[in-house]
């Protein structure tokens, strides 16, 4: 009788032990196994979570701490001493008008030059009128804008001294032979102004005050006022319709 009990007693033995056996295969081949689980172009592998999978794809944004991304509007200044080390003569510009502040920053300066050398290839002739501005200069303009409309209809179309966008250097009023070179907003509907509302941006100009945003701008339409902030920047802006103001969330 004692031997017939031994027989049962091996067969379990045997049993836990092959149960042992390929639970320690499992637990060996298991990461392998669900490592490779996803359906074909949407896999993502395991070791990294989808979210951070899917944050690695998107292309970096744009870097909105840029210099060229300066905001100078009427509540943000510059300092009255306040100049670019970096000013630069432009090649296409109104000789006869205020020849000694047609300088951009040496970037922006080269941008406005490619941008007037492929307007004039398609039959636009686009000019710098002015460009930057020293405060003492400002100074001069906006007391005179002041002394002939007064100061609230002066302050729609000029900047006090300090907050003039033409101090920074990035900024270009620009005219055509069409309108004799003036700065008048029916610049807008010539074929120049039309060619630069449309094609600004790809030098990384915008048109700086929009019309339908004076109330965000704080000045009248300028289809002749062009700003530098750079191609990337530039492009955003110009396909969301939006100023300066709203793309850097200072509203």
């Amino acid at each position: 009788m004692v031997k017939n009990r031994k027989k049962p007693t091996l067969r379990l033995a045997v049993a836990i032990l092959m149960l042992l056996v390929f639970s320690g295969f499992y637990f060996l081949l298991a990461p392998y196994v669900h490592q490779d689980v996803g359906e074909g172009d949407t896999q993502v592998n395991a070791t990294v979570p989808a979210t951070e999978a899917a944050i690695q794809t998107q292309p970096p944004a744009v870097d909105k701490s840029s210099e060229y991304l300066i905001l100078v509007n009427k509540s943000h200044g510059l300092g009255k001493d306040y100049e670019p080390g970096d000013l630069k003569k432009v090649k296409y510009k109104v000789s006869s008008r205020e020849s000694e502040y047609q300088k951009l920053r040496k970037t922006v300066a080269s941008a406005f030059n490619d941008l007037a050398k492929a307007a004039d290839k398609q039959g636009h002739t686009i000019k710098l009128t002015s460009g930057f501005r020293p405060y003492a200069y400002q100074k001069v303009l906006y007391e005179k804008y002041v002394g002939k409309d007064g100061k609230y209809a002066a302050e729609q179309y000029s900047a006090k001294p300090g907050y003039s966008e033409h101090q920074s250097g990035l900024c270009a009023d620009v005219s055509s032979p069409s309108v004799n070179y003036n700065l008048v907003q029916a610049y807008g509907n010539t074929d120049e102004g039309e060619w630069l509302t449309k094609n600004a941006h790809k030098y990384g100009f915008i048109i700086r005050y929009l019309k339908g945003k004076e109330d965000i701008t704080g000045y009248e339409y300028e289809p002749w006022h062009i700003r530098y902030v750079g191609k990337d920047a530039a492009k955003e802006i110009y396909e969301q319709k939006i100023t300066l103001e709203e793309y850097l969330g200072e509203v």
